[in-house]
């Protein structure tokens, strides 16, 4: 009876253990993915930000070259410098704009990533589950049969 109870607390305490690690990663895959969400959602905001400048830069170039139509020669020089500038504005927009479109991709792909893993634990998990259900129901047969 003893050999019995023992074995049957060694079970329950084996299990609670590996419960309480599977549940442990768990936790920790979900508060990942939890702040690659938050990252991802400021990613795209930031992106939004960027290409609106980028939009507005474009929008005064544009003006910039009608201005420039409409002037002599003689502020023409001033006018180019200005443009060059924001030229210059403009490239350095496009070049964070593309920075910041790689790093949302990546907080997607890492997203992802984290959902793949999330599920494959679950069903590690309930695998690990039924197995060690099987083997308390064949300890439960054995113990019957003695």
């Amino acid at each position: 009876m003893k050999l019995f109870r023992s074995q049957r607390n060694l079970y329950i305490s084996g299990f609670s253990l590996f419960f309480w690690l599977v549940l442990r990663r768990l936790v920790t895959l979900i508060t990942q993915l939890a702040k690659e969400l938050s990252n991802k959602g400021v990613l795209k905001s930031q992106a939004e930000n960027t290409n609106e400048a980028a939009r507005k830069f474009m929008q005064e170039n544009e003006k910039l070259k009608r201005v420039l139509k409409r002037y002599g020669k003689e502020e023409e020089h001033i006018l180019e410098a200005e443009n060059k500038k924001l030229l210059e504005d403009q490239e350095k927009l496009k070049t964070e704009l593309k920075k910041t479109s790689d790093a949302l991709s990546k907080a997607q792909n890492d997203v992802m990533t984290l959902k793949m893993q999330s599920e494959r634990l679950s069903k590690e998990y309930d695998r690990l589950l039924k197995e060690h259900s099987k083997l308390q129901d064949r300890s439960g047969k054995d113990k019957k049969g003695l």
